[in-house]
């Protein structure tokens, strides 16, 4: 259910393997380049750019790293949500949509 992203001939996506673990894999080889521990998230949305990647997970959390195939850069993370997000978050602007169980949110950055 995850939604990965390729940037530059990199996919980036989540992985259920213990228990969630955020993965980058070289598109033409196969191959992975590098995992995260896991207890990421049961899911995640993944945006991305040249430079970056921001994914939401399921447990109400916006992650921001960088969009790097040598090794996983956890910038920062930021808790969007109260309940479980498993729609798609949109960005428009300067503001990041999500909607969780209960509601629609929108943060302004």
């Amino acid at each position: 259910m995850s939604s990965p992203v390729l940037i530059g001939g990199t996919i980036y996506g989540l992985t259920l393997r213990s228990r969630g673990q955020f993965v980058a894999i070289d598109a033409t080889s196969g191959k992975t380049l590098w995992t995260t521990q896991g207890r990421e998230g049961e899911h995640a949305s993944i945006l991305g750019s040249r430079a970056w990647l921001l994914a939401s997970t399921t447990d109400g959390n916006l992650v921001v790293a960088r969009a790097n195939p040598q090794k996983y850069e956890e910038v920062r993370w930021y808790p969007i949500a109260q309940s479980a997000l498993w729609a798609h978050p949109a960005i428009t602007g300067s503001s990041i949509i999500v909607k969780d169980v209960d509601k629609v949110i929108c943060w302004s950055f």
